[in-house]
């Protein structure tokens, strides 16, 4: 399985939408940080987890076009020919797709400090790094679990053009919704009138049943995790009304432990399905 590994993380390497990808993350931190003027104080968290979405979006673009090109000239059959598993060939493209997710995080974030640092920007006025290292865990792990996402449906359609649509569709559709879903959940309860200057209940916000529902729906949905994501470093007085589960602890780990069992069942469901597809 090691020289299966070698040769998907080679061919995923030398893939121009990696590449390009990496590098519109870093002109888009170029662009925000460096170009764009703000009447207000910045600082580097600021700008960390905010290309989140932009990373899903690449690759939902990656991952069809490097797992369906194996399904479009039968390359798979190969690796079936050569004695690989059906197990080894999908854990290999989950592993690939994981490590592709890597890549872009960390272009990300180092180039949010690369530019942060030629601006001469605070990291933060009261955020510790600690903070940074363990929201930056939990955002990672959203992203694999989306990414195992896309393995799933790559490896069970097949044809490279139709599940880049299925993919491209299901991430912008499911990303709009989950930022729905956090701009709710980030109303405040009470605001104030731009006319009279009055503090007036906001009739934005929502609580009982609906609010339950909408932490349910962060809870268990990644893209609503990565549409949170670019709020999760300066939400420590929210965060108790935007948690369902372990509502007294400082980070989000919740959406870590469910993360983890989604990685888990679209691994199990991928490998069944994928072990009685014929592929003739």
């Amino acid at each position: 399985m090691k020289k299966l590994l070698s040769m998907e993380l080679k061919r995923a390497v030398f893939s121009p939408v990696l590449w390009i990808g990496c590098a519109a993350v870093i002109l888009k931190n170029v662009y925000g940080i460096l170009l764009c003027e703000y009447g207000f104080t910045i600082y580097t968290t600021s700008f960390l987890f905010s290309n989140s979405g932009f990373i899903c979006i690449i690759m939902a673009i990656l991952l069809p076009l490097h797992i369906g090109h194996d399904f479009e000239v039968r390359t798979i059959n190969n690796k079936i020919t050569a004695g690989y598993s059906r197990k080894q060939i999908y854990l290999t493209e989950v592993i690939t797709g994981g490590i592709c997710t890597a890549f872009l995080f960390l272009a990300d974030i180092i180039s949010v400090f690369v530019c942060s640092a030629v601006q001469r920007l605070t990291f933060s006025e009261d955020i510790p790094y600690s903070a940074f290292l363990f929201n930056a865990m939990i955002c990672f792990v959203c992203l694999l679990t989306i990414s195992s996402l896309y393995t799933v449906v790559v490896m069970v359609v097949h044809r490279q053009l139709i599940s880049l649509g299925i993919v491209v569709i299901l991430t912008v559709s499911l990303l709009s919704f989950g930022g729905n879903t956090v701009s709710s959940l980030r109303q405040s309860e009470f605001w104030n009138d731009p006319v009279t200057q009055a503090v007036e209940d906001n009739p934005l916000h929502i609580s009982g049943i609906k609010r339950t529902a909408a932490n349910l729906h962060l809870f268990v949905s990644p893209f609503a995790q990565t549409a949170y994501q670019p709020y999760i470093l300066v939400e420590p007085e929210s965060k108790e009304d935007c948690s369902l589960l372990l509502k007294n602890m400082p980070y989000h780990f919740e959406f870590c432990m469910i993360n983890i069992l989604e990685i888990l069942l679209f691994c199990q469901i991928g490998i069944h399905i994928f072990k009685k597809q014929d592929l003739k």
